[in-house]
């Protein structure tokens, strides 16, 4: 009995790889963009967690003396981790603590202010091609026992009111929609927080794209 052989042929290998090819060109730009989004997603909403936190326990703890504050930190996920100085004004790492003395700098030395949460470093993989920074209009972020920003005058910093996390696309309109890439988050004196991609509302804000 003869037996036929199942074996593609060559023209039938080219069309298959021919396809292949294809769906990869059409599918690797789209996949290149889910990953960024993905990646600014993940560093707006880590500090809007950490603004959550913060508020929240202002408002449990009920400190007479002293607030719950959030600063830049180069190094948050030492148990040491210490906030930059009031001239950085970027959040790409950052630490939620209790200020006891109120002045949005955390004490390591005496009585070593407690750490409540932390956010990471963004900046650290960064590449000419690929890169997360982010930039803002203070460096402290702190609340009172009724959920509601202090001041700088309370705090002795310029407050952070308003926060941008960009990549390498800035504030431009992410391909095929109108939203921005970038990921503004804005709290208001109340204490309330929420995150926006209104690229005209983004641009207003005095703060551009590092």
């Amino acid at each position: 009995m003869k037996h036929r052989s199942r074996a593609f042929t060559l023209f039938e290998l080219m069309v298959v790889l021919a396809l292949a090819a294809l769906i990869l060109g059409l599918g690797a730009p789209q996949f290149r963009e889910f990953a960024r989004n993905n990646r600014m997603v993940t560093a707006a909403n880590d500090l809007l967690g950490g603004i959550q936190t913060a508020r929240t326990e202002a408002i449990k703890r009920q400190l007479a003396k002293g607030s719950i504050a959030i600063c830049p930190s180069a190094n948050p996920d030492d148990e040491d981790a210490t906030c930059l100085p009031d001239t950085t004004r970027q959040f790409d790492g950052w630490i939620v603590f209790v200020d006891t003395n109120d002045d949005c700098d955390r004490d390591t030395t005496d009585g070593k202010e407690p750490v409540l949460r932390s956010g990471s470093r963004i900046d650290t993989d960064n590449s000419a091609r690929s890169h997360r920074n982010s930039i803002s209009n203070g460096a402290c972020i702190s609340f009172a026992p009724t959920g509601f920003m202090r001041t700088a005058a309370d705090v002795g910093r310029e407050v952070a009111t308003r926060t941008l996390f960009c990549d390498e696309r800035g504030n431009t309109k992410q391909r095929g929609t109108d939203l921005s890439a970038a990921r503004g988050l804005d709290i208001t004196t109340t204490g309330r927080a929420r995150i926006t991609r209104d690229v005209s509302e983004i641009a207003g804000w005095g703060i551009s794209c590092p």
